[in-house]
């Protein structure tokens, strides 16, 4: 059969005259429908009919219904069976896949199913007999063909219907005069046509139905290529011409293809952003006044409502959290109270945020909130925490999808969920396919049968991950579309980007389940670089002929691979880059900000402190100055903080804590070098289990869902041998006395006093004192040195103490394999390893005492002061790389946007 071409007007008159319309893709079919009614409008009719256009998926489900209820009503004994959708034949396929002895050690069955899934489809609609001759005794087809003939047993005995089959099902009705209801078929943009569907063409050509199709178009467009630097250049030549183009003619309809638009969606997506909305008032708002619409859009999963109802529902079984889970639901609006609420639930969060533990229950959350606000001011977010522990026991048991659908809805509705607000266009429209969603997950029985709670969730969850949703929207000038979204599509103007000669013609894939020399022999789509040439070929040939100006545009490099265009697009005449650098009247936001001289000042300078104020941060706005005055400023004067985000396990400050705690409760038992030296090895352990056991005690109190069982015997054992062999340490020291333990130390430098702790310090025989500050990680002595003290908590410690008691300043670095003291001291022998400041003074030559190297510091610290008490605050950091590294200020002081490190000015940078 050929079919027979007709024009868009024809298609348009025969709509009307009651033939359906059908479509490569969803989005083919709402263009026809809008162009349906322009031409409408143009005849000057006021109202019609909707036109019967559909895809083609939901034509052939229309089809199927329409005979079933027409064999129904004959009362006919041999009915249809059930049309299974997509998730229901899924579960099928995954049942089937974990219980075969092939699919035991599969790690991801559901995605095994998906591939599985589409190598039926293709042996349906292409008629390939699977497990039939000796290609089929491959591994993989092998045991794709048993696991095809297990389905097609359960479907039969189930009696469903796959949806690959549907075409080869309806081609049968026809054929025997049980489809009635089609007077005339029309198809747009298919470029191929599988063999099950022409054969259902053909089935209803021959009961007299005619079938057309609607003529691609044949422009002959001006059209050209061009390549640029990256691709990150080209994306934005594409945004500037598209831009340009709606400037100059509104009314045009303008088309940008993208070869692999789903992975490079977010990159397009910006890019174009910034062109389309600059941030500067009087252009076009994205929301109100959309100027381009993106396809490949995101999973419905990813939208904030959604993702809050997911997060809700696994709180009510799981009854715990980490806490970045913790964090988005109580800053959602989608919840109930979230308006009124907000700001206490703000500090719970941050109050969260810093209790340390990586995954925090319900009753704890619940009752972290009574203690920071109370349940008065909290009442709502108090009665939905209530809510989900009491939901929790009603989970137990297993359920029909339907009837998790009514218990899901139910703890959703418990929760306030999508909340009191007035949402959006975006947000009601995600709503509402999340509810469908959810009808579409009630009606997966019976392919899912009885379900627990857990498995009800996930399976809910994962379709959430396979639906794609972007929010309707008007009618736009500019279109940005996958490759296979624009079939059929016609525009004035075309750009087709990352048409480079590796992507274009692309790579073959072959289904790995069907055999590669039966592919190959029925010419199934992606089996060979053959048959992706010809298709190539095809779609080239019709997205030149879709428009009236073309440019085809590639990338000259991806990182160090140099790129060629397409073969297919050489013959075209090349344009050069300046043609289309020269149209970028806007640019981004900055250009367009205008070429004015803008004035520079420089702020440096904050609020003095105020006289005899005293100022919080103990030696960290030490520190904190020496590193980057800003940071100083903004940390310990403004209060500026970030927030804190608990990672899995402990942190190094955590791990630090427990060294500290440990170690102070071990020498609160044994006091001095010499009781250490005369104890025996089993009294010994058993105060080292007894300091470490107390330490990890202390911590859990805090961290209770952190220090499980398991993980206080790891931890204490860690902690036990780090112990024992930083004792080594110390037993090779002359006598000393432990003096004080988290000793509370003022310090005056200048007119500024500062109070802060000291982690030991130790007398020795003849009265003096060595300060001792232990450290876990890799400390350096040298950074007491530099110009601006890097490190002077220790410093400051030394000068309250002075010159004359002072014997030695120490880090001490417990570390496994690396336990040693480092430092200064006054007098040789004191610390095994440490020479005496006056005879081998590598970090101070210059200092030839103890005396000489704390006036040293003395001056050092008194700059410091000076600058912290005048408010000296530049953003002026020692190393970028260092200093900012870990800093939780850069939004305040921005120095990272726009390589603004390197901007320094006088005192520091703008």
């Amino acid at each position: 059969m050929k079919i027979r071409q007709i024009s868009l007007e024809q298609c348009f008159e025969q709509i009307q005259a009651g033939d359906v319309l059908v479509c490569v893709n969803r989005r083919l079919a709402r263009s026809l429908s809008g162009q349906y009614a322009s031409y409408r409008q143009a005849r000057g009719d006021r109202a019609w009919e909707s036109p019967d256009i559909l895809p083609y998926g939901a034509w052939l489900a229309r089809l199927y219904a329409d005979l079933a209820e027409d064999l129904w009503h004959k009362q006919s004994g041999d009915l249809p069976g059930l049309l299974l959708d997509e998730f229901q034949e899924q579960l099928i396929w995954e049942k089937i896949i974990s219980e075969s002895g092939a699919g035991a050690g599969l790690l991801d069955t559901r995605a095994t199913a998906r591939r599985v899934q589409e190598a039926w489809a293709l042996c349906r609609q292409w008629k390939v007999a699977t497990g039939e001759g000796q290609h089929w005794q491959a591994p993989d087809p092998a045991v794709f063909a048993t696991w095809a003939r297990s389905f097609e047993h359960l479907c039969k005995d189930a009696g469903f219907m796959d949806r690959a089959g549907l075409a080869d099902c309806l081609a049968k009705a026809a054929d025997e005069g049980k489809l009635t209801n089609v007077s005339g078929l029309i198809l747009a943009g298919f470029d191929e046509i599988a063999p099950a569907d022409r054969d259902l063409f053909e089935a209803l050509f021959r009961r007299g139905i005619r079938v057309a199709a609607l003529a691609a178009a044949q422009k002959r467009p001006d059209a050209c290529h061009v390549g640029f630097e990256d691709d990150v250049a080209e994306m934005r030549a594409a945004a500037i011409w598209a831009r340009n183009r709606v400037e100059s003619d509104p009314d045009a309809r303008i088309g940008v293809v993208c070869m692999n638009l789903a992975e490079e969606r977010s990159r397009v997506l910006r890019v174009f952003e910034q062109v389309f909305y600059p941030s500067v008032p009087g252009f076009a708002d994205p929301v109100e006044h959309p100027v381009f619409n993106i396809s490949a859009p995101p999973m419905l999963v990813q939208y904030p409502a959604a993702a809050a109802a997911c997060a809700i529902l696994e709180l009510a079984r799981e009854q715990k959290a980490d806490v970045a889970a913790w964090s988005r639901l109580l800053q959602s609006p989608f919840l109930a109270g979230s308006q009124n609420e907000y700001h206490f639930r703000a500090v719970v969060d941050a109050a969260l945020r810093e209790q340390g533990d990586f995954v925090v229950s319900v009753p704890r959350v619940a009752s972290l909130a009574r203690s920071l606000a109370g349940s008065e001011a909290l009442p709502v977010l108090s009665d939905l925490l209530q809510g989900l522990q009491q939901q929790a026991r009603d989970l137990a048991e297993n359920n029909v999808p339907e009837q998790w659908a009514k218990i899901f809805v139910q703890i959703l509705d418990a929760a306030g969920w999508p909340g009191q607000r007035s949402l959006t266009s975006a947000e009601y429209q995600s709503v509402a396919a999340f509810r469908q969603a959810l009808e579409r997950f009630a009606k997966l029985y019976p392919a899912a049968r009885s379900l627990s709670f857990a498995r009800a969730r996930q399976i809910f969850v994962s379709m959430l991950h396979q639906i794609p949703f972007a929010p309707e929207q008007p009618e736009v000038p500019v279109q940005i579309l996958g490759l296979l979204e624009a079939a059929g599509q016609e525009f004035a103007y075309l750009w087709i980007m990352g048409m480079d000669h590796e992507a274009w013609p692309p790579l073959a894939r072959p289904n790995a389940f069907i055999p590669s020399a039966v592919s190959r022999a029925l010419g199934l789509p992606h089996c060979s670089p053959e048959r992706e040439l010809v298709r190539a070929r095809q779609i080239t040939a019709r997205l030149l002929g879709g428009a009236d100006r073309v440019v085809c545009s590639w990338a000259q490099s991806d990182g160090d691979s140099p790129r060629l265009p397409s073969p297919l697009i050489a013959h075209l005449p090349e344009a050069g880059q300046q043609e289309f650098e020269s149209e970028n009247k806007f640019g981004t936001w900055i250009s367009l900000a205008g070429p004015a001289e803008m004035e520079k000042f420089w702020d440096i300078s904050g609020a003095p402190v105020p006289a005899g104020a005293e100022v919080s941060g103990g030696t960290g706005i030490f520190r904190s100055q020496a590193a980057c005055p800003f940071q100083a400023y903004g940390r310990y004067r403004l209060g500026a903080r970030g927030l804190e985000m608990p990672a899995p396990g402990l942190n190094a400050r955590d791990r630090g804590n427990l060294i500290h705690s440990a170690l102070e409760g071990l020498w609160r038992r044994i006091a001095d070098s010499q009781t250490l030296a005369d104890m025996d090895e089993a009294r010994f352990a058993v105060y080292i289990q007894e300091a470490v056991t107390g330490a990890v005690d202390k911590m859990a109190a805090h961290m209770p869902e952190t220090f499980t069982p398991g993980f206080c015997r790891v931890e204490t054992d860690r902690l036990a041998g780090l112990l024992a062999e930083w004792i080594n340490q110390e037993k090779n020291r002359t006598r000393f006395f432990v003096h004080a333990l988290e000793n509370r130390i003022h310090v005056s430098v200048g007119d500024m006093s500062i109070r802060t702790f000291a982690d030991r310090i130790d007398r020795l025989e003849d009265g003096r004192q060595i300060i001792i500050d232990y450290k876990t990680g890799s400390p350096s002595a040298n950074d007491w040195f530099t110009d601006r003290i890097a490190e002077p908590q220790l410093p400051l410690y030394s000068l309250a103490i002075g010159s004359e008691k002072l014997a030695g300043v120490l880090f001490a670095r417990v570390k496994k394999a690396k336990c040693a003291y480092l430092g200064i001291v006054a007098s040789e022998g004191l610390v095994d390893g440490i020479g005496c400041v006056a005879d081998d003074n590598k970090l101070a030559p210059d200092a030839g005492s103890m005396a000489e190297v704390l006036s040293g510091w003395e001056q050092g610290l008194l700059e410091l002061a000076k600058e912290i008490a005048s408010g000296h605050a530049p953003v002026s950091p020692q190393s970028v790389n260092k200093t900012c590294r870990y800093c939780d200020l850069q939004g305040l002081c921005r120095i990272l946007e726009a390589g603004r490190e390197n901007q320094a000015g006088p005192e520091g940078v703008q």
